[in-house]
């Protein structure tokens, strides 16, 4: 697996998306497409949810159509746990904005990081299912990533609390993965962060669990892709554990080349059968990510022309 994670790409931008998926990609040895969709989707389901600008299904059938064409694998991605806010009351995404009963702290003004969608509330599941299948049934995508990456607000409201960090967050997993592998048939990726015991690893709260979810690793599907994030140059990334748990795992970089280079290093001396590839991350502006990468416009931002640079690392020292 050779990825990358972009975001939805604006309608005056959809053609340069096309193109890095039809030109770049398969030239670069690129395998796979990550889109974040997030909220910002046209949902039949539940179209009350979709934020700004959201993406059309008939746009989203092109990128995905574009990508089979070319030898891509296309595979949405939402965040289904955390990052259902920023920080401040008013920053609530599309289903915390639509549904404000779903949040796991609804009485806080402010978070510490983004808001978490609780997942205990009796209803939210059943919505979380619909809008997954919203999304496959219109780009016939034969895997789906669930994010759940850094959850800081698990465990505090009363249906949640005295539950346990690591019961909650694998009993939320495991609903996730029973509706995308069990009813729509199709692989299921998450982040791996909430799996990492942040003490153990050294890697401390952000890129692991430093509040017990790291305990939920042995109670959920191993048939789950965790992709293992990691921004920062080190000697070392000690968290191939997950392939010894039995996990199939994708090592993900962002923008800075030397450190895109020391993980790849790291993945390189831990190869398995399990240990699939790379997934190169963005968290930008996609048009200018595209920009980037083909070199096409005027120069970009530093964030995307780290990650062009990093793009190009992973294309030169992954085979």
């Amino acid at each position: 697996m050779k990825a990358i994670c972009l975001g939805v790409p604006s309608e005056a931008d959809h053609p340069l998306f096309l193109r890095l998926v039809a030109e770049t990609l398969p030239a670069k040895g690129y395998d796979t497409v990550v889109l974040l969709i997030r909220y910002q989707y046209e949902f039949r389901s539940h179209p009350e949810i979709a934020t700004q600008n959201p993406l059309s299904p008939r746009r989203a059938r092109e990128i995905a159509n574009m990508c089979r064409r070319s030898g891509i694998r296309f595979i949405p991605k939402m965040n289904l746990f955390g990052h259902q806010s920023g920080k401040e009351r008013g920053t609530e995404d599309g289903l915390l904005r639509a549904y404000p009963d779903f949040d796991e702290t609804p009485d806080a003004a402010s978070v510490r990081y983004c808001r978490s969608l609780c997942p205990r509330h009796p209803q939210v599941s059943g919505v979380v299912r619909d809008l997954i299948s919203n999304i496959l049934d219109d780009t016939g995508a034969d895997a789906f990533h669930a994010g759940c990456d850094e959850v800081f607000e698990i465990g505090l409201c009363p249906r949640c609390r005295g539950a346990g960090n690591h019961r909650l967050f694998a009993e939320w997993i495991t609903t996730l993965h029973e509706h995308i592998v069990g009813r729509c048939g199709v692989e299921m990726l998450i982040w791996s962060d909430r799996l990492l015991d942040g003490a153990a690893t050294g890697y401390g709260e952000w890129e692991a669990s430093m509040n017990g979810t790291h305990q939920a690793a042995g109670m959920i599907p191993k048939d789950i892709i965790c992709c293992d994030w990691h921004y920062g140059e080190r000697e070392d990334y000690p968290s191939s554990f997950l392939t010894c748990r039995g996990f199939r795992v994708v090592v993900c970089p962002w923008k800075d080349p030397k450190a895109t280079e020391s993980l790849l290093a790291c993945a390189a001396r831990n190869k398995s059968e399990r240990l699939l590839g790379v997934l190169q991350t963005s968290w930008c502006n996609p048009g200018n990510v595209c920009r980037s990468i083909l070199g096409a416009g005027e120069p970009q931002d530093e964030t995307s022309r780290g990650v062009a640079a990093s793009f190009e690392t992973v294309a030169q020292k992954w085979p």
